[in-house]
């Protein structure tokens, strides 16, 4: 089988979002989506805004990005209403799995993490990692504390 060749999905309007504010925090975003596809049998990862505006994406070239990213937003947003609705804590992860592989989902304060599997991959170890992608993320984009007035 030959590797799927990844691509940078382009989002140049938030490019320049993420310069202005911090271009530590942009490229911080892009690490984290790339240490997710460098996961064994990993076949993409993206970040994804709550309005399925794309952030960061790695996927392989036969998936279309914005169709991925509409799904995820949605399914984000309907785990999170659903989660309040219901009287349960916020979800932070959640698996979505079928016979050719599956869609991990978590939730940060920027939008959604999706990784897309194999079928035979250890969700158990991408899981972890997804988890440990999403304290990275909200660890760099926490509120700066403002400055005491002199």
């Amino acid at each position: 089988m030959t590797p799927s060749r990844l691509v940078q999905s382009p989002a140049p309007r938030l490019k320049l979002s993420l310069e202005s504010e911090s271009g530590a925090r942009g490229r911080h975003v892009c690490d984290v989506v790339e240490q997710l596809v460098g996961m064994h049998l990993v076949r993409g990862a993206m970040i994804v805004a709550p309005d399925g505006f794309v952030i960061a994406a790695q996927l392989p070239p036969a998936l279309a990005v914005e169709p991925l990213a509409a799904l995820a937003a949605t399914l984000g947003r309907e785990l999170e209403i659903n989660a309040a609705r219901l009287g349960r804590p916020p979800f932070q992860t959640a698996l979505f799995s079928a016979d050719d592989g599956a869609l991990l989902l978590g939730t940060t304060r920027i939008g959604f993490v999706v990784v897309l599997a194999e079928p035979h991959a250890n969700l158990h170890s991408i899981r972890g990692a997804l988890r440990d992608a999403l304290a990275r993320i909200e660890a760099v984009w926490q509120e700066q504390p403002t400055p005491p007035d002199a």
